[in-house]
């Protein structure tokens, strides 16, 4: 029968047209990726006359503002902080108030919690004044445990991989219940 090959191929071709569909949503799809800290003021590793009264960081992407989900440190080469005040989030951008007066190697160390959900952190130091201390504050960062965040890109992933192999799964059942063909 004529109509029953023709129907086979197009179930065939539909069902590759869909895993073909499935597989380039996959490669397709956004990268979720956490966000990143793309600008500081003053740059990382400048040198400026002075301390700014404030220092600016600046994100790839809108930070959450929830009570506890930001917080830098500016310490000078003895460790001690130059922070004046909690830090402000204005989008993508997080304003930390410093107290004037320090000379030397300035540490800035951040964490802040990206669009995502997820915590990131990071470190960078600059100079200010003449270069007093040529030495960065060693003290290690506040380590806040995030056992609790579970990266949604893992699960977006899993879930993919899911899918495709769901589909090419089906496509192999298709495949292999094809009806007998008989000659007449």
């Amino acid at each position: 029968m004529m109509s029953s090959g023709i129907n086979r191929r197009s179930r065939i071709r539909a069902s590759i047209a869909v895993l073909l569909g499935l597989v380039l949503a996959g490669i397709a799809s956004p990268a979720f990726a956490h966000d990143e800290l793309i600008g500081t003021e003053p740059a990382a590793q400048s040198t400026v006359e002075a301390l700014p009264d404030e220092l600016v960081l600046t994100f790839s992407g809108v930070l959450l503002d929830d009570a506890g989900a930001t917080a830098v440190a500016v310490l000078d080469a003895s460790c001690t902080s130059l922070t004046a005040g909690d830090p402000v989030i204005d989008g993508t951008k997080v304003i930390q108030p410093v107290t004037a007066g320090a000379d030397g190697v300035v540490t800035v160390q951040w964490r802040v919690v990206s669009s995502d959900g997820h915590p990131i952190s990071g470190e960078y130091t600059f100079t200010a004044g003449e270069g007093g201390s040529a030495q960065a504050c060693d003290a290690a960062p506040d380590e806040e445990t995030d056992a609790g965040a579970f990266p949604i890109g893992i699960v977006i992933a899993v879930l993919g991989v899911g899918i495709v192999a769901a589909g090419g799964g089906a496509l192999a059942l298709m495949l292999r219940r094809r009806p007998a063909q008989h000659e007449d």
